[in-house]
């Protein structure tokens, strides 16, 4: 339930925003600038949330970096491209029409008025690039380089990646066979931040800039709500004990999504997320507390999903580092499921591979695809790709299974050994003529999408070298992207009908716009942003409430 009112409040401001992500900290900017008090509370003792770990691109239709790398676009490219991909299945057709009309918008202002650098990279296509709409280029955008010592004593409260080195896209930072140590060197020692972080510490240099006080290790746990039904503050905890924040104007969700609440992925996921890809902060805060104030959901069933591995040996905040993985799409590696058998083109985007892991027998009563399912690969893969944490060269550590012959290591993984036999056999002979008939390996735009396309002679080719190698792939996220209802203000919308006066939601916390659909590289980041810009210039207009206590002050 909501929490009741405070004896007193320990802040008393116009707008307090939870989450300093993609979605908090515009929407921070925005209402300071809109002429709001604000005040920002951050559940972790980190800043930036997702986005701080992530590579902190915004996918942004008619952005005017489009400019620099020779592509044009328009609101109807646009839309074609995105309503072909959600198939009707978004939760709101309006707003992605205020998507892709703020989107652009948004990015402007803030670099404008914000340290915030952008550019667009010169290969990064959309996913689908090559369906109508889809652009080769331009509309996954990053930040330039960073440099975090401007965050003064905040730079070592900056949430830093596990997993990406502190590159640019531009620079090769996804390219483990490009990168430049002597260039990270440096950057470490200098603490200059790229990807996720030079987004997160830009917007937050922007928040210092304008005095906006920022509390970390402070959980938003109930809305306060007066008798009119109104949001007028929070009940977080903080050093162990409650703290009350009151919202004069509203508060805006950003707290990321649920990820890490198994009771509330089981309760609404039709896939179970074992090894979210996130840090173990977004435990669904945000939706708990926009439910109990009654708030409608949509978009529930939905995550950002990954095929996540591990390297067993690492944690991040104190639970087992998942990873992004890699060499499922390369000549020479399969994924097969317990049965031995292929299932799924390996080159499909991250986002749709595991929705084949859910796909149900109804003749053998099972779901044959459940993780663990495994990547399969040969010498040829292991000594030329970046596997989790294997260098080529490098021996595979104990933690990989590995045998000299198929059969062998089918046993070692409890896979059915006749099946592997025959999906490798079967596999290698139609590598071997470039074509698979079974699943469209090396056609699929995904598997090739920084290079044009896919292409089977670099997509396609037989397992055959000995020793073969097997690792294991679990149900990943990069997040859930179910929650509240919002309209084009991102207001969050009651169950009853009209809106909940005084509560915004954005990012992960709320229902994501584009439903199942994951358009490119960003498309978290960009409706996050856009929806806290939206939500930001919109609480700060809100008539101020009186911030009553149960005293009656």
């Amino acid at each position: 339930m909501p929490a009741q009112l405070p004896d007193r409040w320990d802040r008393e401001v116009d707008v307090v925003v939870l989450g300093s992500g993609a979605a908090g900290l515009p929407a921070a900017i925005l209402a300071h600038d809109s002429g709001a008090k604000v005040l920002l509370l951050e559940k972790a003792p980190q800043l930036g949330g997702t986005t701080g770990i992530s590579g902190g691109m915004p996918w942004v239709p008619l952005n005017k970096h489009m400019a620099e790398v020779e592509v044009t676009d328009s609101r109807e490219e646009a839309l074609t491209y995105i309503r072909r991909l959600t198939m009707g299945k978004h939760p709101d057709d309006a707003l992605l029409d205020v998507y892709v009309d703020t989107a652009a918008e948004m990015i402007d202002y803030l670099e404008t008025h914000t340290p915030m650098a952008m550019y667009a990279p010169t290969f990064f296509a959309d996913y689908y690039g090559d369906m109508p709409g889809g652009k080769p280029r331009g509309r996954s955008i990053e930040g330039l380089p960073f440099d975090a010592s401007q965050l003064g004593e905040w730079a070592e409260k900056l949430r830093r990646s596990p997993i990406f080195p502190p590159m640019t896209m531009e620079e090769g930072g996804l390219d483990p066979a490009g990168l430049d140590f002597n260039m990270i060197a440096e950057r470490y020692e200098k603490d200059v931040r790229t990807m996720g972080g030079a987004l997160v510490a830009s917007l937050f240099k922007g928040l210092l800039d304008r005095g906006v006080e920022t509390l970390l290790e402070t959980a938003g746990r109930e809305l306060v709500l007066n008798d009119a039904g109104e949001v007028i503050g929070i009940r977080a905890e903080r050093e162990g004990r409650d703290f009350y924040a009151g919202a004069r104007r509203g508060v805006v969700i950003a707290t990321g999504g649920f990820e890490w609440n198994q009771e509330l992925v089981k309760a609404f996921l039709k896939g179970e997320v074992t090894h979210p890809l996130t840090p173990p902060y977004n435990e669904g805060d945000g939706l708990i507390m926009a439910m109990e104030a009654g708030a409608s959901l949509g978009n529930m069933s939905e995550a950002w999903w990954y095929p996540a591995m591990r390297d067993p040996t690492m944690e991040y905040d104190g639970k087992p580092l998942n990873h992004l993985g890699g060499g499922r799409m390369m000549a020479g590696s399969i994924i097969v499921n317990k049965h031995g058998k292929r299932f799924v083109n390996e080159g499909v985007t991250y986002m749709d591979l595991p929705k084949s892991f859910y796909v149900f027998d109804q003749v053998a009563q099972e779901f044959p695809n459940l993780p663990p399912v495994w990547m399969i690969f040969d010498r040829t893969v292991k000594d030329k790709a970046v596997i989790i944490t294997m260098m080529p060269g490098e021996d595979a550590p104990d933690w990989v299974d590995q045998a000299p012959t198929l059969r062998e290591l089918a046993k070692k993984i409890g896979v059915d050994a006749d099946g592997l036999e025959a999906t490798v056999e079967r596999f290698n002979r139609f590598a071997a003529e470039g074509v698979d008939p079974d699943f469209h390996r090396g056609t699929f735009h995904f598997e090739g999408f920084t290079q044009g396309g896919a292409d089977p002679s670099i997509n396609l080719g037989p397992i055959e070298q000995p020793p073969y190698y097997a690792l294991p792939i679990y149900y990943g996220t990069l997040g859930t992207n179910g929650g509240p209802r919002i309209n084009e203000h991102a207001q969050v919308k009651n169950h009853h009908g009209g809106i909940i006066p005084g509560l915004y939601c954005a990012g992960n916390a709320a229902a994501g716009v584009f439903g199942p659909a994951y358009p490119g590289g960003g498309a978290t980041i960009g409706p996050a942003m856009t929806f806290g810009y939206l939500a930001g210039k919109a609480v700060a207009q809100e008539t101020p409430r009186a911030l009553a206590t149960r005293s009656g002050g």
